[in-house]
């Protein structure tokens, strides 16, 4: 039954999870009466941090995704090149180090803030992802959606976004829902420019109340809950969108 397959796995989890809570309180003191109740303030706020570079670096990744994934099917061979050299650059390049790029690089040049340099770091790295999800997602389109769109004497511009990009992206949509969720974890390798969201924050808890184990506990638990909400989301999306 599977009420009973859950229950035996929630008590496998609880059983495996207080062992080694267990065996590791046996020589380290926890202190969860200082963290994080004391500093939850703090927590917030570094939470509100990662939310705000996380918003902003989806919507502007979802955009060059968009834009590039279009590009990676266009009819111009200069176009396809192009984004295929984007692609493969992004991908080939830790993320850390495109934001030290930006940051000490361009973001020196050009004066950037700190949170806007890690917003357009993690946008082009991200983006480069859903660039091949999206073609991906055009490509599973059949053949016979463009030959109608043509037959019918649409533009280039009404074929995409009014008939191929709407099936594409609930094609695509688990898989954005991924990558998505990877980039709000990858916002933490933003403490590494010393932006005080929610790894950063947690740093300097650990530091201050000498509760490291706590202190990144409680940070894992957070990214968790914001991970978990926007899958769960987007399954309640897929249902809404799926074919009958």
């Amino acid at each position: 039954m599977r009420w009973l397959r859950k229950l035996s796995t929630a008590i496998i989890l609880i059983a495996v999870f207080g062992g080694m809570y267990y065996l590791i309180s046996l020589q380290y003191p926890f202190h969860w009466n200082i963290v994080p109740f004391d500093y939850l303030k703090l927590y917030l706020m570094g939470m509100l941090i990662t939310l705000q570079i996380s918003i902003f670096s989806i919507l502007l990744s979802f955009v060059i995704g968009v834009l590039g994934g279009i590009a990676r099917v266009s009819k111009n061979e200069t176009l396809r090149d192009l984004t295929g050299v984007y692609v493969t650059i992004f991908r080939n390049i830790p993320l850390l180090v495109i934001i030290l790029l930006v940051y000490y690089g361009i973001g020196t040049i050009f004066d950037f803030p700190r949170f806007w340099a890690a917003v357009i770091a993690l946008s082009t790295f991200e983006g480069a992802y859903i660039v091949e999800i999206i073609r991906g997602g055009i490509q599973s389109i059949p053949k016979a959606q463009f030959e109608t769109a043509d037959a019918l004497g649409l533009s280039e511009s009404q074929k995409f976004f009014d008939i191929i990009l709407p099936q594409a992206f609930r094609n695509a949509l688990p898989s954005l829902t991924g990558q998505f969720i990877s980039l709000i974890k990858d916002s933490s390798l933003a403490s590494v420019i010393a932006i005080e969201e929610l790894t950063q924050r947690g740093n300097e808890v650990a530091t201050m109340a000498l509760a490291s184990f706590e202190s990144y506990i409680t940070v894992a638990l957070m990214y968790f809950t914001l991970t978990y909400v926007l899958s769960y989301a987007s399954k309640i999306i897929e249902r809404r969108f799926a074919i009958p």
